[in-house]
């Protein structure tokens, strides 16, 4: 898949009026996307907790999350996020991406509304059984 960068909106609920607006690249690739510390502490978000995620190189680097909100192409929600250090991208990530209910779009290089997939049975099916 090509690259490409959006918009993403970031706020703390409690405080929605220091806002941040960051360009990121989409990486379909990351579950969660990455949101450097200093905005974070700007937005006033609290951490969550520590998490260990595996490095491009096979390494093991451990990172804080917060809950915030995001916000892109007028869609708005709650998401989860890992407060990047200063050396790491902010990326945008498949979490936040679908939590959205958009989805990559590689030709258009651009966030586009999708619909979501849902694996249910009915229940009137599975009476039946």
């Amino acid at each position: 898949m090509g690259s490409f960068s959006a918009k993403l909106r970031v706020w703390n609920p409690s405080s929605p009026e220091r806002a941040e607006e960051i360009e990121a690249m989409v990486d379909t690739g990351a579950a969660f996307s990455w949101i450097h510390r200093e905005r974070i502490e700007r937005l006033g978000a609290q951490v969550l907790r520590r998490m260990g995620f595996r490095a491009i190189d096979g390494s093991i680097i451990e990172r804080d999350t917060a809950a915030v909100w995001v916000g892109s192409n007028g869609f708005t929600g709650p998401d989860t996020v890992v407060i990047a250090e200063r050396n790491d991208m902010e990326v945008i990530g498949v979490h936040t991406i679908e939590g959205l209910g958009l989805a990559a779009d590689p030709v258009q290089k651009r966030l586009v509304p999708t619909i979501g997939l849902a694996l249910t049975a009915r229940l009137e099916a599975k009476a039946r059984s």
